[in-house]
């Protein structure tokens, strides 16, 4: 295993991960196991799928271990059926909160989460990913597509043909709109903005909020980090696809729709020739969206640059 593969950590939580549950003002407390991993990390992301009628909710929470000590617990998201919202800034000496993140000062050693239930909310999917501290990039393995060749058909979308006032900031709705559609989870992208915003962030891109909301059209859905190019072979098939979250800088990326960005969101469709196919949502046009992207190009924008962080939606 390369080292890159061995600094990633990706969970699925059961119902055997609860250590404790309580009920208290109609709010459904429920408390992690504590969970140590194998190296020390340094940021964490927890998502969930829910369903919920419209006045119930879910808070998202964890807290951390470092060197023998916890810290309180960081708020990562409000879920509800009428909104969904992060939270201010939250910082202290153990780490801070970037809208969906969890970013450490120091390396933890282990974490725990806990959900606030109320009103007949109720979680689906509980997923947890982080990245290790000592986090290094392999190009040679991370770039090496898998056997073979495999193309998704997709029906496009551009971003940029849409009739809203924040259309090149909404790579990551587009992206998951054609996945949805893809799986057979209809959804027309004015519908889908509303439910992704984050209305404290001001941003249609939050990582947690966008799975959300695909786990309530019907999909499973959650964060997930990659470590090499070979992993889509199990991720990106009839029944699931992968939003991969990239950056790069100018001349990093050939045939990109966008010369240069820290930050946006495409749907992986494939791989064939030594390129990773994609419906690349800032394309101009309709047309321009499906596109082939060198593979070793697009793994250090993904891989290397955004850690792997990708949303993965499939059919249950």
């Amino acid at each position: 295993m390369s080292k890159q593969r061995s600094c990633i950590l990706n969970l699925l939580h059961s119902p055997a991960d609860i250590a404790e549950e309580n009920f208290a003002d109609g709010i459904h407390t429920v408390t992690s196991l504590v969970f140590k991993t194998s190296f020390p990390f340094s940021s964490l992301v927890l998502s969930a799928g829910f369903r919920s009628p419209a006045d119930g909710w879910l808070l998202l929470e964890a807290q951390v271990c470092v060197q023998d000590k916890w810290s309180g617990f960081y708020k990562l998201g409000l879920l509800s059926g009428k909104m969904k919202s992060s939270f201010p800034a939250q910082q202290d000496h153990f780490a801070r909160v970037e809208t969906d993140e969890l970013v450490l000062s120091v390396p933890a050693e282990a974490y725990r989460f806990r959900l606030k239930l109320f009103g007949g909310a109720e979680i689906t999917l509980l997923a947890a990913t982080a990245v290790g501290a000592s986090f290094s990039y392999d190009e040679k393995s991370a770039s090496r597509l898998p056997a073979g060749a495999f193309v998704r058909g997709i029906e496009p979308i551009s971003q940029m043909e849409q009739n809203h006032p924040d259309r090149r900031r909404i790579c990551s709705p587009t992206s998951l709109c054609m996945a949805l559609n893809a799986l057979g989870f209809k959804t027309a992208l004015k519908d889908l903005l509303p439910e992704v915003f984050d209305q404290t962030a001001g941003i249609f891109g939050n990582w947690v909020f966008n799975v959300a909301a695909a786990s309530a059209r019907g999909a499973e859905a959650y964060v997930r980090r990659f470590s090499v190019l070979e992993e889509l072979k199990d991720f990106v098939t009839e029944k699931s696809l992968v939003v991969a979250s990239i950056g790069y800088n100018r001349g990093e990326l050939a045939g990109a729709a966008i010369e240069h960005t820290p930050g946006h969101l495409v749907l992986i469709r494939g791989w064939k020739d030594g390129k990773i196919l994609v419906a690349d949502p800032a394309a101009l046009k309709q047309d321009l969206v499906l596109r082939a992207y060198d593979a070793r190009e697009f793994a250090k924008a993904w891989l290397c640059n955004k850690k792997g962080a990708a949303y993965v939606v499939r059919k249950k």
